[in-house]
């Protein structure tokens, strides 16, 4: 549909006469809803001017144009590239931040080596291993991790361990039958593999009384 823009009449009142309008007709035919708006303007610029501006504009009823051919209020309220950069920006330095400031007890495996690596150091020195297999396009796995920190911090001598799933380490998810992420697995150093669940805000306390029964 052509959008249909009009001005009516710009006109000087004085004197006492009264505004005037003309219609314009539309361009195109079709029933397009108007509105009519009056938009006063202060005084000319001219000396002892006593005079007002009025104007009578005509726009269509989804306001995408304004009278004066100003931006679309879509594209006035969206964010600029800059500001979209500066947010990315913010956000990786966050997540930076966030690692670093990670228990020291707490581990990242990204392959099968590195996982049994983990494993093995746990049993070498008589320490429960606690793993978390998470993916880093699942939102639960990120909500899950402060209070997964926060056990390690509670339980220092055991290791914690995420295990992101990557396109590298599909085989050691599938050999260790994980399914699905969140998922947990606790592996008692004498024992091995004691315990595997999937993790859920509302088990995860569940899961860490289990990481301090085995702990005891």
């Amino acid at each position: 549909m052509t959008v249909m823009f009009g001005i009516l009449s710009i006109m000087a009142v004085g004197g006492g006469s009264s505004p005037a309008a003309a219609f314009v007709a539309p361009s195109s035919g079709g029933n397009t809803s108007l509105k009519r708006h009056r938009h006063s303007l202060p005084p000319g610029p001219f000396p002892e001017a006593t005079t007002r501006r009025q104007s009578t504009m005509y726009f269509r009823d989804d306001d995408t144009f304004d009278a004066i051919g100003a931006l679309r209020p879509q594209e006035r309220e969206r964010p600029s590239d800059f500001q979209g950069r500066m947010k990315n920006i913010v956000k990786q330095n966050r997540r930076r931040s966030n690692a670093m400031n990670r228990p020291k007890n707490v581990k990242t495996a990204t392959s099968l080596e590195e996982f049994a690596e983990v494993i093995e150091e746990g049993r070498r020195e008589g320490k429960l291993v606690v793993v978390r297999f998470v993916a880093t396009w699942c939102k639960l796995c990120h909500s899950l991790r402060p209070i997964f920190d926060k056990a390690a911090s509670s339980n220092p001598e055991a290791i914690f361990v995420d295990v992101p799933v990557l396109e590298t380490n599909s085989n050691l998810h599938q050999g260790l039958g994980v399914e699905s992420v969140p998922f947990g697995h606790i592996y008692h150093p004498d024992k091995g593999l004691v315990e595997e669940t999937k993790l859920s805000r509302k088990s995860f306390a569940e899961f860490e009384e289990l990481v301090r029964m085995y702990c005891a």
